[in-house]
């Protein structure tokens, strides 16, 4: 009689305990369905349309200025550096090319840490829930749970909707370097000068470097820390197995000279102002936004004849600054 009576209390127990599961698991799906009212949808993340730097060019294809709100211009993932990849996904989400957009292994690692620590020391982010985070504002910036949950379905749609190639190309031109800069190209011109094609392997360390903190890491303002944790991207892709132990020696050695604390002057200032001015008039008409549209505008000034005739009218202001020196010198 008690075996029976047992048997029937773990069929009710049985019963009870996945009456709950199911109920939890209803409730977690409604409280999904709910927060994904707010989401991007599909045909939102298909049309994804940031704002693009307008370049000013001479007529012998020189870049003479920008125009920008956020300097931000587009490069294909063809074009960036594949060390430059590598640095991204060694040292922020190393299971980029397994996971669906969220890492369980991460998920469990940060808990862990979390919980034995007893604060939020280690995150959990893919490199998929940067990118929805990165392009869609309505997600927040607060560390909550909500807004990983949010995360976390953006970046399944992202998934869904993407190839990894075009996932990491999304992210390295929308990524935030600091100094107003967004996307690898633009990060490269204003600390280097150049285009991202011409980074080298330290130089792109540095710049994934900067990704977790900007502001923090910044090679200007900041250029002990940058220089450290350039020497952790190097470590983090050694350890991966994207650089050997020679090279790691060899870039961690480098010094941050080649950064640029300026940002780089463009050329025929007076010309482009105007231009700048001739466009505003003209952008309602055209139907464009000459700081947002990405626009290529070509010129007739040349760049070489304009570096000619600056050259030369300095030297004639030079010789009359001279001859009136020397003026002012008798005449005393």
């Amino acid at each position: 009689m008690s075996n029976k009576k047992s048997q029937n209390e773990l069929v009710k127990i049985f019963w009870v305990s996945l009456g709950i599961i199911f109920s939890g698991a209803v409730f977690i799906l409604i409280f999904i369905l709910f927060l994904s009212r707010d989401l991007p949808s599909l045909e939102q993340l298909e049309n994804y349309d940031p704002d693009l730097v307008t370049r000013i060019y001479s007529a012998d294809g020189v870049v003479l200025s920008e125009l920008f709100v956020q300097k931000r211009v587009f490069v294909e993932l063809n074009n960036i550096p594949k060390h430059m990849q590598d640095a991204v996904i060694a040292s922020e989400d190393r299971r980029f090319y397994d996971h669906w957009g969220l890492s369980l292994r991460s998920v469990a690692r940060a808990i862990g840490i979390n919980i034995l620590s007893l604060s939020y020391r280690q995150g959990f982010s893919t490199l998929t829930q940067q990118l929805a985070r990165n392009l869609y504002k309505t997600i927040g910036f607060e560390d909550s749970i909500l807004r990983k949950i949010k995360e976390v379905i953006t970046a399944v749609q992202i998934e869904r909707t993407y190839t990894k190639d075009e996932i990491l190309e999304m992210y390295l031109n929308t990524v935030h370097f600091g100094h107003g800069t967004y996307g690898v190209e633009a990060a490269t011109k204003r600390f280097y000068g150049k285009e991202s094609k011409e980074l080298s392997v330290d130089e792109s360390a540095l710049l994934v470097g900067l990704l977790p903190s900007p502001a923090s890491y910044s090679p200007i303002r900041h250029p002990d820390r940058a220089r450290k944790r350039r020497n952790t991207v190097l470590r983090l892709m050694k350890d991966q197995g994207y650089i050997s132990h020679n090279e790691h020696a060899q870039y961690r050695a480098t010094t941050l000279e080649a950064v640029n604390e300026l940002p780089i002057r463009g050329k025929a200032p007076y010309f482009t102002e105007y231009v700048r001015r001739l466009l505003e008039k003209e952008d309602e008409a055209l139907d464009i936004n000459i700081y947002r549209d990405g626009l290529k505008i070509y010129t007739t000034l040349d760049s070489r004849l304009q570096t000619l005739a600056e050259e030369v009218v300095l030297d004639a202001i030079k010789k009359s600054q001279s001859k009136l020196n020397n003026r002012i010198m008798n005449n005393q």
